[in-house]
Protein backbone atom coordinates (compact mmCIF):
# COMPACT_ATOMS: atom_id res chain seq x y z
CA UNK A 1 0.00 0.00 0.00
CA UNK A 2 1.48 3.82 -1.03
CA UNK A 3 2.10 6.20 1.63
CA UNK A 4 -1.10 8.10 0.25
CA UNK A 5 -3.81 5.57 0.59
CA UNK A 6 -2.72 4.87 4.58
CA UNK A 7 -4.19 8.18 4.79
CA UNK A 8 -7.83 8.16 2.50
CA UNK A 9 -9.86 6.08 5.06
CA UNK A 10 -10.05 8.62 7.82
CA UNK A 11 -10.24 11.71 5.52
CA UNK A 12 -13.19 10.42 3.64
CA UNK A 13 -15.42 9.24 6.63
CA UNK A 14 -14.96 12.52 7.68
CA UNK A 15 -15.96 14.12 4.69
CA UNK A 16 -18.76 11.95 4.73
CA UNK A 17 -20.16 12.97 7.38
CA UNK A 18 -19.55 16.51 6.95
CA UNK A 19 -21.54 16.18 3.15
CA UNK A 20 -24.44 13.75 5.11
CA UNK A 21 -24.61 16.59 7.31
CA UNK A 22 -25.46 18.70 4.69
CA UNK A 23 -27.84 17.36 3.25
CA UNK A 24 -25.70 16.14 0.14
CA UNK A 25 -26.46 13.02 -2.00
CA UNK A 26 -23.13 11.77 -2.02
CA UNK A 27 -20.86 14.55 -3.72
CA UNK A 28 -23.55 15.72 -5.53
CA UNK A 29 -22.96 17.15 -9.20
CA UNK A 30 -23.40 20.64 -10.43
CA UNK A 31 -26.89 19.64 -11.46
CA UNK A 32 -30.33 20.36 -10.16
CA UNK A 33 -31.81 16.94 -11.06
CA UNK A 34 -30.21 14.20 -9.13
CA UNK A 35 -26.50 12.78 -8.72
CA UNK A 36 -24.51 12.91 -12.14
CA UNK A 37 -24.35 9.41 -13.77
CA UNK A 38 -20.64 8.48 -13.47
CA UNK A 39 -21.07 5.42 -15.39
CA UNK A 40 -19.81 7.31 -18.74
CA UNK A 41 -16.23 9.04 -18.70
CA UNK A 42 -16.11 12.07 -17.39
CA UNK A 43 -12.91 14.25 -18.01
CA UNK A 44 -11.60 15.13 -14.76
CA UNK A 45 -8.59 17.83 -13.48
CA UNK A 46 -6.75 16.80 -9.87
CA UNK A 47 -6.66 20.30 -7.94
CA UNK A 48 -4.02 20.95 -4.77
CA UNK A 49 -4.57 23.04 -2.55
CA UNK A 50 -2.94 25.04 0.17
CA UNK A 51 -1.82 28.46 1.95
CA UNK A 52 -1.77 30.46 4.70
CA UNK A 53 1.78 29.78 5.46
CA UNK A 54 2.29 32.41 7.95
CA UNK A 55 6.21 31.98 7.35
CA UNK A 56 5.69 28.36 8.56
CA UNK A 57 8.42 27.03 6.76
CA UNK A 58 8.83 23.94 8.73
CA UNK A 59 7.67 21.97 12.09
CA UNK A 60 9.49 23.92 15.27
CA UNK A 61 10.40 19.45 16.07
CA UNK A 62 11.70 20.41 19.93
CA UNK A 63 10.19 18.28 21.72
CA UNK A 64 7.15 16.16 19.00
CA UNK A 65 6.43 15.17 16.12
CA UNK A 66 4.26 17.76 14.40
CA UNK A 67 2.22 18.37 10.91
CA UNK A 68 3.49 20.24 8.00
CA UNK A 69 6.37 21.33 6.24
CA UNK A 70 7.46 22.58 2.84
CA UNK A 71 9.57 18.97 2.56
CA UNK A 72 7.06 16.94 3.77
CA UNK A 73 4.74 18.63 1.18
CA UNK A 74 7.31 18.16 -1.92
CA UNK A 75 7.27 14.45 -0.87
CA UNK A 76 3.56 14.17 -1.48
CA UNK A 77 3.15 16.50 -4.04
CA UNK A 78 6.13 14.09 -6.23
CA UNK A 79 3.73 10.73 -5.20
CA UNK A 80 0.73 13.00 -6.56
CA UNK A 81 1.99 14.08 -9.67
CA UNK A 82 3.76 10.22 -9.99
CA UNK A 83 -0.30 9.65 -10.43
CA UNK A 84 -1.28 13.01 -12.82
CA UNK A 85 1.57 15.22 -14.13
CA UNK A 86 -1.31 17.63 -15.14
CA UNK A 87 -1.69 18.53 -11.14
CA UNK A 88 -2.78 21.91 -10.74
CA UNK A 89 -1.25 23.25 -7.68
CA UNK A 90 -2.68 26.47 -5.91
CA UNK A 91 -1.54 28.89 -3.02
CA UNK A 92 -4.14 31.00 -1.24
CA UNK A 93 -1.82 33.13 -0.09
CA UNK A 94 0.27 34.43 3.03
CA UNK A 95 3.33 33.21 2.35
CA UNK A 96 4.92 35.66 5.41
CA UNK A 97 4.15 36.21 8.92
CA UNK A 98 5.23 39.33 10.57
CA UNK A 99 6.90 42.48 8.68
CA UNK A 100 11.11 42.19 8.58
CA UNK A 101 13.91 40.82 7.38
CA UNK A 102 13.45 37.69 8.42
CA UNK A 103 10.01 37.44 6.50
CA UNK A 104 11.41 38.13 3.60
CA UNK A 105 13.69 35.99 3.40
CA UNK A 106 10.90 33.73 4.34
CA UNK A 107 8.92 34.73 1.49
CA UNK A 108 11.83 34.77 -0.67
CA UNK A 109 12.59 31.06 0.24
CA UNK A 110 8.39 29.56 0.21
CA UNK A 111 7.93 31.21 -3.20
CA UNK A 112 11.32 29.37 -4.58
CA UNK A 113 9.63 25.88 -2.60
CA UNK A 114 6.69 26.00 -4.80
CA UNK A 115 8.07 27.04 -7.86
CA UNK A 116 9.85 23.77 -7.62
CA UNK A 117 6.89 21.88 -6.52
CA UNK A 118 5.22 23.54 -9.85
CA UNK A 119 2.51 25.76 -8.26
CA UNK A 120 0.59 27.47 -11.00
CA UNK A 121 -0.90 30.52 -9.00
CA UNK A 122 -0.44 32.46 -5.91
CA UNK A 123 -3.26 34.08 -4.48
CA UNK A 124 -2.37 37.96 -2.89
CA UNK A 125 -3.06 38.11 0.86
CA UNK A 126 -3.21 40.45 3.18
CA UNK A 127 0.46 39.72 5.04
CA UNK A 128 1.81 39.52 1.75
CA UNK A 129 0.72 42.93 0.96
CA UNK A 130 2.12 44.13 4.24
CA UNK A 131 6.12 43.19 2.69
CA UNK A 132 5.66 46.42 0.49
CA UNK A 133 4.50 46.67 -3.24
CA UNK A 134 8.56 47.09 -3.94
CA UNK A 135 9.30 43.63 -2.27
CA UNK A 136 5.81 41.53 -3.89
CA UNK A 137 6.51 43.64 -7.35
CA UNK A 138 10.02 41.71 -7.39
CA UNK A 139 9.05 38.62 -6.24
CA UNK A 140 6.45 38.70 -9.01
CA UNK A 141 8.64 39.75 -11.48
CA UNK A 142 11.30 37.02 -10.76
CA UNK A 143 8.78 34.05 -10.16
CA UNK A 144 7.52 31.44 -12.07
CA UNK A 145 4.53 31.32 -10.08
CA UNK A 146 1.68 33.43 -11.07
CA UNK A 147 0.37 35.96 -9.02
CA UNK A 148 -3.08 36.63 -9.02
CA UNK A 149 -5.52 38.94 -7.82
CA UNK A 150 -8.74 40.09 -8.96
CA UNK A 151 -9.80 42.86 -6.57
CA UNK A 152 -6.56 44.35 -6.27
CA UNK A 153 -5.93 47.54 -8.54
CA UNK A 154 -4.06 50.57 -9.36
CA UNK A 155 -0.89 48.78 -9.10
CA UNK A 156 1.84 49.89 -11.00
CA UNK A 157 1.80 46.75 -13.63
CA UNK A 158 5.34 47.85 -15.46
CA UNK A 159 6.94 46.54 -11.70
CA UNK A 160 4.44 44.03 -10.24
CA UNK A 161 3.47 41.29 -12.58
CA UNK A 162 -0.13 40.79 -11.34
CA UNK A 163 -3.31 39.00 -13.10
CA UNK A 164 -6.78 39.72 -12.33
CA UNK A 165 -6.91 35.78 -13.55
CA UNK A 166 -5.66 32.83 -15.49
CA UNK A 167 -7.21 30.21 -17.34
CA UNK A 168 -5.00 27.12 -17.05
CA UNK A 169 -4.97 24.38 -20.05
CA UNK A 170 -5.27 20.96 -19.49
CA UNK A 171 -4.81 18.17 -21.70
CA UNK A 172 -6.62 14.83 -21.23
CA UNK A 173 -7.63 11.66 -23.28
CA UNK A 174 -11.00 12.96 -24.40
CA UNK A 175 -10.36 17.18 -24.76
CA UNK A 176 -8.82 20.01 -23.60
CA UNK A 177 -10.11 21.68 -20.06
CA UNK A 178 -9.80 25.19 -19.49
CA UNK A 179 -9.81 25.85 -15.70
CA UNK A 180 -10.50 29.72 -15.05
CA UNK A 181 -8.80 30.14 -11.77
CA UNK A 182 -9.63 34.16 -9.76
CA UNK A 183 -8.13 35.57 -6.60
CA UNK A 184 -9.35 38.22 -4.21
CA UNK A 185 -8.45 39.03 -0.48
CA UNK A 186 -11.05 40.56 1.83
CA UNK A 187 -10.81 44.49 2.38
CA UNK A 188 -11.64 43.74 6.09
CA UNK A 189 -7.80 42.10 6.54
CA UNK A 190 -6.49 45.23 4.44
CA UNK A 191 -4.29 47.65 7.49
CA UNK A 192 -4.87 51.00 6.95
CA UNK A 193 -0.76 51.25 6.06
CA UNK A 194 -1.22 49.68 2.96
CA UNK A 195 -2.16 53.09 1.25
CA UNK A 196 -0.11 52.23 -2.07
CA UNK A 197 -3.30 49.47 -3.39
CA UNK A 198 -7.04 50.38 -3.78
CA UNK A 199 -8.59 46.78 -3.14
CA UNK A 200 -12.24 46.18 -4.88
CA UNK A 201 -15.10 44.80 -2.76
CA UNK A 202 -14.86 41.32 -3.90
CA UNK A 203 -18.12 40.70 -5.59
CA UNK A 204 -17.81 43.90 -7.56
CA UNK A 205 -14.81 42.91 -8.73
CA UNK A 206 -15.60 39.50 -9.94
CA UNK A 207 -18.90 39.89 -11.34
CA UNK A 208 -17.34 41.66 -14.69
CA UNK A 209 -14.83 39.18 -14.56
CA UNK A 210 -16.81 36.29 -14.47
CA UNK A 211 -18.89 37.70 -17.43
CA UNK A 212 -15.56 38.10 -19.46
CA UNK A 213 -15.31 34.34 -18.15
CA UNK A 214 -18.23 32.81 -18.86
CA UNK A 215 -18.15 31.16 -22.45
CA UNK A 216 -14.29 30.90 -22.21
CA UNK A 217 -13.39 27.85 -19.35
CA UNK A 218 -15.32 24.62 -18.34
CA UNK A 219 -13.92 25.05 -14.42
CA UNK A 220 -14.37 28.16 -12.48
CA UNK A 221 -12.57 28.38 -9.33
CA UNK A 222 -11.85 31.22 -6.91
CA UNK A 223 -9.38 31.33 -4.45
CA UNK A 224 -10.96 33.45 -1.32
CA UNK A 225 -8.67 35.03 0.95
CA UNK A 226 -11.18 35.78 3.30
CA UNK A 227 -13.24 34.12 6.84
CA UNK A 228 -15.07 31.38 5.15
CA UNK A 229 -18.40 33.28 6.10
CA UNK A 230 -17.53 35.72 3.57
CA UNK A 231 -16.45 33.44 1.03
CA UNK A 232 -19.91 31.53 1.30
CA UNK A 233 -21.61 35.19 0.64
CA UNK A 234 -19.69 34.97 -2.68
CA UNK A 235 -20.59 31.65 -3.57
CA UNK A 236 -24.66 32.49 -2.64
CA UNK A 237 -23.91 36.02 -4.81
CA UNK A 238 -21.81 34.05 -7.93
CA UNK A 239 -23.29 30.60 -8.59
CA UNK A 240 -20.59 30.19 -11.91
CA UNK A 241 -17.77 28.97 -9.32
CA UNK A 242 -17.27 25.21 -8.95
CA UNK A 243 -15.02 25.78 -6.29
CA UNK A 244 -13.83 28.39 -4.02
CA UNK A 245 -11.27 27.84 -1.50
CA UNK A 246 -11.27 29.31 1.65
CA UNK A 247 -9.08 30.49 4.75
CA UNK A 248 -8.55 32.35 7.93
CA UNK A 249 -9.10 30.84 11.09
CA UNK A 250 -10.04 27.45 10.14
CA UNK A 251 -7.00 25.00 11.79
CA UNK A 252 -8.95 21.56 10.66
CA UNK A 253 -10.37 22.27 7.01
CA UNK A 254 -11.53 18.63 6.60
CA UNK A 255 -14.20 19.35 9.60
CA UNK A 256 -15.64 22.68 7.68
CA UNK A 257 -16.51 21.71 4.11
CA UNK A 258 -19.44 23.56 2.94
CA UNK A 259 -21.78 23.32 0.04
CA UNK A 260 -24.05 26.18 -1.39
CA UNK A 261 -26.17 25.11 -3.97
CA UNK A 262 -23.82 23.47 -6.69
CA UNK A 263 -20.62 25.49 -5.22
CA UNK A 264 -18.49 23.97 -2.86
CA UNK A 265 -16.50 25.94 -0.30
CA UNK A 266 -13.52 24.37 0.94
CA UNK A 267 -10.62 25.61 3.30
CA UNK A 268 -7.18 25.03 3.37
CA UNK A 269 -6.01 25.82 7.19
CA UNK A 270 -3.51 27.27 8.29
CA UNK A 271 0.43 26.88 8.26
CA UNK A 272 0.50 24.63 5.13
CA UNK A 273 -0.26 21.27 7.73
CA UNK A 274 -2.65 19.95 5.85
CA UNK A 275 -2.84 19.74 2.00
CA UNK A 276 -6.66 19.36 0.22
CA UNK A 277 -6.59 16.98 -3.32
CA UNK A 278 -9.31 17.77 -5.17
CA UNK A 279 -10.93 15.90 -8.50
CA UNK A 280 -13.49 17.86 -10.61
CA UNK A 281 -15.11 16.57 -13.58
CA UNK A 282 -17.25 17.07 -15.99
CA UNK A 283 -20.50 14.98 -16.93
CA UNK A 284 -21.89 14.88 -20.30
CA UNK A 285 -25.36 15.88 -20.00
CA UNK A 286 -28.66 15.60 -22.86
CA UNK A 287 -30.98 18.26 -23.59
CA UNK A 288 -33.57 19.35 -25.99
CA UNK A 289 -31.23 21.91 -27.56
CA UNK A 290 -28.15 18.98 -27.81
CA UNK A 291 -25.35 17.87 -25.59
CA UNK A 292 -24.15 20.03 -23.36
CA UNK A 293 -21.94 19.85 -20.03
CA UNK A 294 -21.96 20.17 -16.27
CA UNK A 295 -18.95 19.94 -13.51
CA UNK A 296 -19.36 18.23 -10.09
CA UNK A 297 -17.15 17.61 -7.15
CA UNK A 298 -16.00 13.99 -7.56
CA UNK A 299 -13.40 13.95 -4.73
CA UNK A 300 -12.01 15.30 -2.14
CA UNK A 301 -9.03 14.46 0.29
CA UNK A 302 -7.59 16.28 2.86
CA UNK A 303 -4.15 14.83 3.81
CA UNK A 304 -2.36 15.71 7.04
CA UNK A 305 1.33 16.22 6.67
CA UNK A 306 2.95 14.20 9.41
CA UNK A 307 5.62 12.17 10.02
CA UNK A 308 4.94 9.26 7.49
CA UNK A 309 5.85 11.56 5.00
CA UNK A 310 9.89 11.63 4.10
CA UNK A 311 11.46 15.19 4.04
CA UNK A 312 12.43 15.80 0.62
CA UNK A 313 16.06 15.92 0.33
CA UNK A 314 15.80 19.35 -2.36
CA UNK A 315 13.54 21.77 -0.01
CA UNK A 316 15.49 20.40 2.88
CA UNK A 317 18.77 21.79 0.59
CA UNK A 318 16.76 25.08 0.39
CA UNK A 319 15.45 25.19 4.26
CA UNK A 320 19.25 24.75 4.98
CA UNK A 321 20.23 27.77 2.63
CA UNK A 322 17.61 29.86 4.25
CA UNK A 323 19.56 29.04 7.60
CA UNK A 324 22.71 29.95 6.10
CA UNK A 325 21.33 33.49 4.94
CA UNK A 326 20.08 34.16 8.58
CA UNK A 327 23.89 33.53 9.98
CA UNK A 328 25.42 35.34 6.81
CA UNK A 329 22.96 38.42 7.92
CA UNK A 330 23.06 38.62 11.36
CA UNK A 331 19.90 38.57 11.60
CA UNK A 332 20.17 37.71 15.67
CA UNK A 333 22.07 40.70 16.58
CA UNK A 334 19.61 42.80 14.86
CA UNK A 335 16.72 41.29 16.96
CA UNK A 336 14.52 44.39 18.24
CA UNK A 337 14.80 44.80 22.07
CA UNK A 338 13.38 46.36 24.97
CA UNK A 339 13.90 47.34 28.27
CA UNK A 340 13.52 44.87 31.36
CA UNK A 341 10.73 45.14 33.76
CA UNK A 342 11.39 47.64 36.34
CA UNK A 343 14.99 48.68 35.17
CA UNK A 344 15.89 44.71 36.11
CA UNK A 345 19.19 42.97 34.64
CA UNK A 346 19.76 39.63 33.19
CA UNK A 347 22.75 37.98 35.21
CA UNK A 348 23.43 34.67 34.26
CA UNK A 349 22.71 31.28 35.79
CA UNK A 350 26.10 31.41 37.85
CA UNK A 351 25.07 34.17 39.84
CA UNK A 352 22.08 32.10 41.06
CA UNK A 353 24.14 28.63 41.29
CA UNK A 354 26.05 30.84 44.59
CA UNK A 355 23.09 30.68 46.23
CA UNK A 356 21.26 27.55 45.11
CA UNK A 357 23.65 25.39 44.05
CA UNK A 358 21.11 22.23 44.68
CA UNK A 359 18.93 23.62 42.35
CA UNK A 360 21.35 24.55 39.99
CA UNK A 361 23.01 20.88 39.94
CA UNK A 362 19.18 19.69 39.36
CA UNK A 363 18.75 21.94 36.25
CA UNK A 364 22.25 21.01 34.58
CA UNK A 365 20.07 17.47 34.39
CA UNK A 366 17.20 18.99 32.51
CA UNK A 367 16.37 18.99 29.25
CA UNK A 368 16.48 22.78 30.09
CA UNK A 369 19.98 23.16 30.19
CA UNK A 370 20.88 21.39 27.20
CA UNK A 371 18.10 23.84 24.38
CA UNK A 372 20.69 26.07 23.42
CA UNK A 373 22.46 22.50 22.52
CA UNK A 374 19.41 21.26 20.19
CA UNK A 375 19.26 24.07 18.13
CA UNK A 376 23.30 23.72 17.38
CA UNK A 377 22.83 20.23 16.43
CA UNK A 378 19.72 21.34 13.90
CA UNK A 379 21.60 23.94 12.41
CA UNK A 380 19.06 26.36 14.15
CA UNK A 381 21.18 28.41 16.00
CA UNK A 382 21.25 31.66 14.00
CA UNK A 383 17.27 31.28 13.61
CA UNK A 384 16.24 34.56 16.12
CA UNK A 385 12.75 33.01 16.07
CA UNK A 386 13.83 29.51 17.33
CA UNK A 387 16.93 31.03 19.88
CA UNK A 388 14.13 32.90 21.43
CA UNK A 389 12.62 29.84 23.70
CA UNK A 390 16.40 27.84 24.05
CA UNK A 391 17.92 31.57 25.83
CA UNK A 392 17.48 33.65 27.97
CA UNK A 393 16.25 37.41 27.33
CA UNK A 394 16.85 37.75 23.63
CA UNK A 395 14.01 40.27 23.41
CA UNK A 396 15.31 42.24 26.26
CA UNK A 397 18.45 44.54 26.49
CA UNK A 398 21.16 43.15 29.15
CA UNK A 399 19.81 39.13 27.80
CA UNK A 400 21.12 36.79 25.14
CA UNK A 401 22.77 38.47 22.07
CA UNK A 402 25.01 35.86 20.63
CA UNK A 403 26.78 33.04 22.07
CA UNK A 404 30.38 34.69 21.61
CA UNK A 405 29.51 37.82 23.40
CA UNK A 406 26.84 36.13 26.11
CA UNK A 407 27.77 32.47 26.40
CA UNK A 408 26.47 32.38 30.28
CA UNK A 409 23.11 33.23 28.61
CA UNK A 410 22.47 31.18 26.88
CA UNK A 411 20.18 27.77 27.64
CA UNK A 412 16.55 27.87 29.26
CA UNK A 413 17.94 29.30 32.56
CA UNK A 414 17.10 30.35 36.24
CA UNK A 415 15.91 33.56 34.50
CA UNK A 416 14.02 32.38 31.57
CA UNK A 417 10.67 31.50 33.87
CA UNK A 418 11.85 33.78 37.31
CA UNK A 419 12.22 36.79 35.17
CA UNK A 420 15.92 39.01 35.81
CA UNK A 421 17.65 38.60 39.08
CA UNK A 422 19.91 41.60 39.19
CA UNK A 423 16.71 43.03 42.15
CA UNK A 424 17.28 38.83 44.57
CA UNK A 425 20.73 38.83 43.92
CA UNK A 426 21.05 42.52 45.87
CA UNK A 427 18.09 42.04 47.95
CA UNK A 428 17.37 38.62 48.09
CA UNK A 429 14.05 39.17 48.17
CA UNK A 430 11.35 36.51 49.37
CA UNK A 431 8.57 37.44 46.83
CA UNK A 432 10.99 36.97 43.19
CA UNK A 433 10.04 34.58 40.50
CA UNK A 434 7.05 33.33 41.40
CA UNK A 435 5.89 31.56 38.30
CA UNK A 436 3.10 29.59 37.22
CA UNK A 437 1.69 27.94 33.85
CA UNK A 438 0.95 31.09 32.15
CA UNK A 439 4.90 31.47 32.15
CA UNK A 440 5.63 27.90 30.74
CA UNK A 441 2.88 28.44 27.77
CA UNK A 442 4.93 31.20 26.54
CA UNK A 443 6.86 28.71 24.47
CA UNK A 444 5.72 25.18 25.45
CA UNK A 445 2.06 26.78 23.30
CA UNK A 446 0.27 24.44 21.09
CA UNK A 447 2.66 25.64 17.85
CA UNK A 448 5.61 24.53 19.94
CA UNK A 449 4.65 21.80 22.24
CA UNK A 450 1.37 20.20 21.33
CA UNK A 451 0.94 18.23 23.96
CA UNK A 452 2.51 20.00 26.66
CA UNK A 453 0.93 19.05 30.11
CA UNK A 454 1.77 21.43 33.00
CA UNK A 455 1.54 18.82 35.97
CA UNK A 456 3.25 16.40 33.74
CA UNK A 457 6.23 18.43 32.39
CA UNK A 458 6.85 20.51 35.69
CA UNK A 459 7.86 16.66 37.00
CA UNK A 460 10.71 16.62 34.73
CA UNK A 461 12.20 20.56 35.87
CA UNK A 462 10.58 20.88 39.59
CA UNK A 463 13.07 22.13 42.10
CA UNK A 464 14.34 20.12 44.67
CA UNK A 465 13.99 21.40 47.89
CA UNK A 466 16.13 24.09 49.13
CA UNK A 467 19.04 23.48 51.73
CA UNK A 468 18.50 25.60 54.39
Amino acid sequence: MSQISVFKTFVFISILLVLSNQGCNHLCGKETNGSPDKTKSAPSIHIVLTGEENGYLEPCGCSEEQLGGLSKRHTLISHLKEKDENLILLSLGDLPSKVGRQDEIKMETALDALDRMGYVVHNIGEKDLNMGIDLLGYLSQISNVDFVSSNIVDLDTSAFNIKPYIIKEIKTEESILKVGILGIVSPELIESACQDVKVLDPILALKPLLSDLHDKTDFLLLLSHAEMAESIKIAEVCPEFDLIVSGHLVDRPDLYLKKVNNTYVIPVGEKGKYVSEITLSLQEKQTDEGGSFNSFLSAIETIPLDGKFEDSHEIAMLLRTYQQRLKDEELLAQVFKVDPPSGLEFIGNKDCAVCHGKIFKHWEETGHSSAYETLVRSGHEYDPECVECHVIGLNYFTGFETIESTPALKGVGCESCHGPGSDHKETLSKDYGRVGVENCEICHNDEHSPNFEFKEYWEKIKHPAEEK
